[in-house]
Formats: structure tokens, C-alpha cells, sequence
């Protein structure tokens, strides 16, 4: 008799993250289940791939719709920053954010450079969880 868990291990995933945790990118691995986290919570379905491959095409085509849960508000970015502080400062830094002046991107003040660069980093994130869908 064969086990359940094994025939149908793959509908026994609870989360995004328990699905593709051995698919994720060696670098920035702690952003990338950050935001598999955020999908969890905004795709409808996320059990249904093409839902969550459709979301994160739309995220990546308009970022700023405010479309992921708990990553609307500046506070909840700024509470993902902390999070996921290291990784964030890594992809903002290959991205050569810091080198841009501030004002160059509309940004007047430190709370907002932290926020534009969260921003940055979960989208560069998306694209690359695009390429594992």
C-alpha cells in the first residue's frame, strides 16, 4: 500500500514557501521567502500557480497599485525593511541605488529612502521569483 503523503505530496503544501523553498535562489534567500510570505497573503488561490504567476506579473508591470497585503502602508514597508534589513541593503546596493541622488528620485527624506529602496528590492525579488514560476 502506497502512502498517502507520498502519492499526494503535492497537494499537501500549506504555504508558497513549503512549495518552492528548494527552488529559491541562493542569494537574498530570506527576501525571497519574505515575499513569497507577501503573496501568500494577497493571491487568491495561491494554490493555483498560474494565480500567483499572473500576480506577480501584474505587480511587475505596475508596482505601485498597492495590490500586496501588508506592503501598502509606508509603515508595513518600513516594518518589511527591518525584516529583511540585509538582504534589502545587498540588492539595493548591487543595483547601484545609493548611487543616485535622492532628489533624482522624487525622495526628501531618510523614512522615505528607506521606503523607495524596500520598494526597489521587492520588485527586483518578484522578477526573480518570475523566473522560477
Amino acid at each position: 500500500m502506497e502512502k498517502f503523503t507520498i502519492k499526494y505530496k503535492d497537494f499537501m503544501y500549506e504555504k508558497l514557501e513549503d512549495q518552492f523553498k528548494d527552488k529559491l535562489q541562493e542569494k537574498y534567500q530570506s527576501l525571497q521567502r519574505g515575499c513569497l510570505d507577501l503573496l501568500d497573503k494577497s493571491v487568491k488561490q495561491p494554490e493555483e500557480l498560474v494565480n500567483v504567476q499572473n500576480f506577480i506579473s501584474e505587480y511587475i508591470s505596475n508596482p505601485d497599485k498597492g495590490t500586496l497585503v501588508e506592503f501598502v502602508e509606508n509603515n508595513d514597508i518600513f516594518n518589511f525593511y527591518l525584516k529583511y534589513q540585509a538582504d534589502i541593503d545587498e540588492l539595493c546596493n548591487e543595483e547601484k541605488f545609493y548611487d543616485d541622488n535622492p532628489s533624482k528620485n522624487n525622495v526628501y527624506s531618510l523614512y522615505d529612502f528607506i521606503i523607495s529602496g524596500t520598494k526597489l528590492a521587492v520588485l527586483k525579488c518578484m522578477e526573480m521569483l518570475k523566473e522560477m514560476f
